[in-house]
């Protein structure tokens, strides 16, 4: 497995390059060994961020699990011309991890008629900074909904850019622009995430000014090949900054996993939710088991996401394992 090289502080490589030459010159400590896995899992594993509300949150609250990163989607909370308050956002930050705000565009999107949000950027900027939001990601427009409904893709592309602009003029006039997570659209060719980008630059907005982007439009896409090689894209035109992946399949998960530095699921919920399902991570495969459960209702939903939740878990942690040893 090819592991991307990202830059590091100055201070942090000099401490790994002190540690890796004593280590070379014989001193094979278990101390020094478990210090250089502990920097390495750190710099090379990516992060998980779950995704979910009301149920799924309780769910994590009673897994004891901390810290646990958290996304929350700013359209669940949106009903009838206003943003709501709800007690998911103080339920979230008690997890102890980073709290993640996305657009919400899954919510709306199913009864839409003009391909754009209903709320302004100003709006949903000022909504994720009084829930205490550590990353904002801007209103991007999902191509891999709306394409399919009309919406050209390089109208998707320019508008998502134009949304970008907008909310990083209003977070900088804020002095919370550090928040934001520019987001780079495409839909079924790299070229198109590429062009994202340029068009971005054209603006400004660059990998020099904005350290964390995400990529969009992964969510829906059944080929993990043609993922690999988006995000193989993406990262070789942005070597040095963190990608975060939106709703990613599990099945794409495991053959991007050196590219990327953050992700967010929220399957663990849904098959819980829809059908009664549980996963059961397999190590020697790399894939999860998906398993019916008898008499599901009996265990009641919060207790099915709880499992899923822990299996989630677990095969990050068995990725992590996995990629820090191919590095090592």
């Amino acid at each position: 497995m090819k592991v991307v090289s990202f830059k590091l502080p100055d201070d942090l490589y000099s401490d790994l390059e002190e540690l890796a030459r004593r280590y070379a010159r014989g001193d094979k400590s278990e101390y020094l060994r478990l210090i250089l896995t502990r920097e390495l899992t750190k710099l090379r594993c990516p992060m998980l961020f779950l995704a979910g509300s009301g149920t799924a949150i309780d769910a994590a609250i009673g897994s004891g699990v901390r810290p646990l990163n958290w996304l929350l989607s700013a359209g669940t909370y949106y009903r009838s011309g206003k943003f709501r308050e709800s007690t998911d956002f103080n339920l979230a930050k008690s997890l102890g991890g980073l709290l993640f705000m996305d657009s919400g565009a899954q919510q709306f999107y199913r009864d839409f008629n003009g391909f754009d949000y209903p709320y302004s950027d100003r709006e949903y900027l000022e909504f994720a900074l009084r829930v205490g939001a550590d990353y904002i990601a801007i209103l991007d427009l999902p191509l891999d909904i709306l394409h399919p409904r009309g919406l050209p893709i390089k109208d998707g592309i320019r508008r998502t850019v134009e949304h970008g602009v907008e909310l990083i003029a209003l977070a900088e006039d804020l002095g919370v622009v550090d928040k934001v997570v520019p987001v780079l659209q495409g839909f079924n060719d790299p070229s198109q995430w590429l062009e994202s980008l340029d068009l971005y630059k054209s603006h400004g907005v660059t990998s020099q000014r904005f350290r964390y982007w995400g990529v969009g439009s992964i969510c829906m896409m059944k080929s993990p090949p043609l993922v690999h090689k988006v995000l193989s894209a993406v990262r070789q035109a942005m070597p040095a900054v963190r990608l975060h992946v939106f709703g990613i399949s599990m099945n794409s998960l495991k053959r991007v996993f050196h590219i990327i530095n953050s992700y967010d699921t929220s399957v663990w919920v849904y098959h819980a939710k829809m059908d009664g399902r549980v996963y059961v991570w397999d190590p020697a495969d790399s894939a999860f088991m998906r398993l019916k459960v008898a008499y599901w209702h009996s265990y009641g939903t919060e207790k099915l996401m709880r499992a899923n939740l822990m299996q989630i878990l677990t095969m990050h942690e068995d990725l992590c394992g996995k990629l820090i040893k191919d590095v090592v």
